[in-house]
């Protein structure tokens, strides 16, 4: 029987037989803006600025289910010499809603060649089977942010090798998604299929043919953040409390993350290829 594609998991589904979900992070934008954020918005913006440094000059992105497309704000400010940008989803609602703006301007498609200073495009189709759209050798820059945990295992993992495979041979991969040791399918959020845990996905990078050049804890609990920092030598969580003394929680946990990814809830892993593959 075929997978399913839904918007969410709800109560009596069962994982292991569900495609994807098309259920997208909020609009952390919009949540700054009306002063109600959490430490996954917090999340959110960072990596997502951290994507748009790593853009440079030249280069052709490709945002791996691109949702609403966040990226393209801050590339548009951070990025502007970027070749052009590929957005990529399963979900034709999600590209219609990234082809109106990421932020509050309403664009229309005849719009975007005068709003961004680089080319523009979307395309539809199952990133498990990206290379279908998508020239292989394509992307300098392949951006994979937050969305893996909504595949299910088998079509997360084809996802990666349509990543390695629209790679050029000098690009870099950003992947970041929830670090769930143990069953993936008992998952933090009810939006999500499986979640890989720290080790397993460091294997199939490895093992799809996969070089990590960078690793990030993108964010911990408050609780799990004062336990693990109060466990650490004295000049540790003592510059821990002090940051604590100041920086409200929600930034907090997002920041303090960073040096620690395996005891992080969320990870990032910056990739390159290597000359074997999968």
């Amino acid at each position: 029987m075929d997978k399913q594609i839904v918007y969410r998991v709800e109560d009596g589904m069962d994982r292991s037989k569900v495609l994807c979900t098309t259920y997208q992070m909020r609009n952390f934008y919009s949540q700054f803006r009306d002063g109600f954020f959490t430490n996954l918005d917090v999340m959110n913006y960072i990596q997502h600025f951290a994507a748009a440094q790593m853009a440079k000059k030249g280069m052709n992105i490709v945002d791996v289910c691109c949702g609403r497309s966040l990226m393209l704000p801050l590339l548009r400010y951070y990025a502007k010499g970027i070749a052009s940008y590929t957005g990529v989803d399963i979900s034709r609602a999600n590209i219609k809603e990234a082809m109106r703006g990421a932020t509050e301007k309403k664009l229309k498609p005849e719009d975007l060649g005068a709003y961004y200073p680089f080319k523009v495009r979307w395309k539809l189709g199952n990133v498990a089977n990206m290379s279908d759209i998508i020239p292989e050798g394509f992307a300098d820059f392949v951006i994979y942010t937050s969305a893996l945990e909504h595949m299910h295992k088998d079509d997360g993992r084809k996802s990666l090798i349509e990543c390695r495979k629209i790679m050029s041979d000098k690009a870099l991969m950003f992947l970041s998604c929830p670090n769930t040791p143990g069953n993936g399918y008992n998952t933090q959020y009810r939006a999500h299929v499986y979640e890989w845990g720290y080790k397993e996905l460091k294997n199939a990078l490895a093992d799809i043919g996969f070089e990590i050049v960078q690793e990030v804890g993108l964010v911990m609990g408050g609780r799990d953040m004062d336990a693990f920092y109060a466990a650490q030598p004295r000049e540790i969580s003592e510059f821990y409390e002090a940051m604590k003394a100041y920086i409200p929680k929600t930034w907090l946990t997002a920041i303090m993350s960073v040096p620690f990814p395996e005891a992080s809830k969320e990870i990032l892993f910056v990739v390159r290829k290597t000359g074997d593959s999968a």
